[in-house]
């Protein structure tokens, strides 16, 4: 039987989202037929064990240490053999409405080349996953507004940061129920069809940790396709970003070093935009 969906996920050290990650993708899943890719970044505590467990379940990539994120990704990736690819994060908790909902969008708009939905958490909160693509200046006001978070005598300015920050998020439009379209969405969800690969290929496995979610998106775009996220669907995300535990460590230096590359690498678009 052909298969109609491929399922990427990638691990590192994640074993109290193992479970409840595939067990939804699992259950959401059954009524298409569908694979699941899962590559292990060198996990140490004991998630590559709960992986074994699936056994036939899903199609287990270990690599030898962690790679990164595009170069993960892309194991699975070479792996797909459905005519839809949906990449997923494991800190999620996915649901069959959310499923049909991507698939049946990507059957009906030929001109949207990914997709999509709302990202909250358990308790509901929205989660900024829609933004406008990583300008210097937002990246700047991200770290702003991190610092003046965390430091008890800069916080009277943190309110004022997050205002100035807002501009770069899609909120008004996330909180309603029509399907807008977007600069970028963050990799943790990620649907569109295996035929883009062709079209664009695979992520720039030279950016170890973000932002190559952007420069995906990014690229399909320029191939004239549509970033669509749709806000009436929605899966739970814990979001364990991992660059955000520590400011100056040593995830944050290759978040850093990835984001230099990006805005190298497309400096051209970035005069063009800025006028």
């Amino acid at each position: 039987m052909d298969c109609r969906l491929s399922v990427i996920i990638i691990t590192w050290n994640s074993r109290q989202d193992v479970t409840p990650c595939l067990d939804a993708v699992l259950a959401s899943t059954r009524h298409i037929s569908t694979e699941i890719a899962v590559v292990d970044n060198g996990s140490t505590d004991g998630t590559r064990r709960i992986l074994q467990s699936y056994g036939t379940q899903i199609n287990f990539i270990p690599l030898s240490k962690n790679k990164g994120v595009a170069f993960a990704r892309n194991s699975g990736l070479k792996s797909a053999k459905g005519e839809l690819v949906w990449i997923l994060d494991v800190d999620t908790v996915v649901n069959k409405n959310a499923v049909d909902g991507m698939v049946s969008f990507l059957a009906d708009n030929p001109a949207c080349g990914l997709c999509a939905c709302r990202l909250q958490s358990e308790n509901g909160e929205v989660q900024d996953s829609c933004r406008r693509l990583p300008y210097p200046p937002h990246k700047i006001r991200n770290v702003l507004s991190e610092i003046t978070g965390r430091t008890a005598l800069l916080k009277c300015f943190h309110e004022k940061i997050k205002k100035w920050n807002e501009t770069q998020f899609y909120r008004r439009e996330l909180s309603g129920g029509v399907p807008f379209e977007t600069e970028y969405v963050i990799g943790a969800c990620q649907m569109f069809r295996r035929s883009i690969l062709d079209s664009v290929g695979y992520l720039d496995d030279k950016i170890f940790y973000g932002p190559e979610d952007a420069d995906f998106c990014l690229r399909i775009y320029r191939k004239g396709y549509k970033i669509i996220c749709l806000p009436q669907y929605y899966i739970i995300h814990h979001y364990n970003r991992i660059s955000g535990r520590k400011i100056f460590s040593c995830i944050s230096y290759l978040h850093l070093k990835g984001l230099i590359y990006f805005y190298l690498k497309h400096s051209n678009s970035y005069r063009k935009n800025n006028g």
